[in-house]
């Protein structure tokens, strides 16, 4: 079954969130980077449509193919009102969950600002690692809001995460999770949890690599998904070294070549 992209980060004032998790090397990554590709390049997101992306990771080679870095929060806010692709590298001397939390917050807020300033504005947010953030637990102020009021804002939420999260509040503001190749523990708590025989999917996505599992939480159904194909750099003007600018930034010297 094809996935469509739309059904992914297009907001229609219905549509609830997305969770992307599965094991280092699984694909996760791969597929959420190339279907964000396809997603910025489609006109059917229209012109006043953004994506926000926070990636804890800092990894060369992942999210900074669909558009250039930026390392200053208050940089972030002025992209996110004049740029159809921000993508946050947050860095921390001491790097902990408060100051993550607090980051979050901001974005969130100026999202809400932007979509009450322009009726036509609609944000696709995603948020990597957010298990640092998501517990069993707990979910941070700042994503509940995300969660509860930014439907009817046209902002959708995509998290993403190395497990499934077992937050049984974020699953009732979830319509998709797309799983990757799973530890057998995470696939036995799923079953437990919702109800449905996610070892034999599990079984299945394994004998070809780097497919997964996309089940609605709309109508409890699963369907497996082909690989994606591999993402391609957005073209954009030649600027200086990625890391040379994660430098200057942070004042670290070890990251200029």
């Amino acid at each position: 079954m094809p996935l469509k992209i739309e059904e992914l980060y297009l907001p229609d004032r219905k549509r609830l969130g997305t969770l992307w998790a599965g094991t280092s090397g699984s694909g996760k990554t791969t597929a959420v980077i190339s279907t964000l590709r396809q997603a910025i390049l489609s006109p059917k997101f229209g012109e006043y449509h953004r994506f926000v992306i926070v990636d804890p990771k800092v990894q060369q080679g992942d999210y900074d193919l669909l558009v250039d870095p930026i390392f200053d929060l208050s940089e972030v806010m002025k992209s996110m009102d004049k740029n159809r692709v921000t993508l946050y590298w947050p860095y921390y001397e001491e790097f902990d969950t408060k100051s993550m939390e607090q980051d979050i917050s901001v974005i969130v807020d100026e999202m809400f600002r932007l979509a009450d300033s322009e009726p036509k504005a609609t944000f696709t947010f995603i948020l990597d690692e957010s298990s640092i953030v998501i517990t069993p637990t707990r979910v941070p102020p700042s994503l509940k809001r995300l969660a509860v009021q930014g439907r009817a804002k046209g902002i959708i939420p995509s998290f993403v995460s190395q497990r499934p999260l077992t937050n049984r509040w974020l699953d009732a503001n979830l319509s998709n999770v797309l799983l990757f190749r799973m530890l057998p523990v995470d696939s036995d708590n799923l079953s437990k949890r919702w109800g449905v025989d996610f070892e034999t999917a599990d079984s299945a996505i394994r004998e070809m690599p780097f497919s997964f599992l996309r089940f609605s939480l709309e109508d409890i159904s699963i369907s497996k998904i082909k690989p994606v194909e591999l993402p391609k750099r957005i073209p954009r003007k030649k600027k200086k070294n990625i890391f040379q600018k994660f430098a200057e930034a942070t004042k670290i010297d070890k990251y200029v070549k």
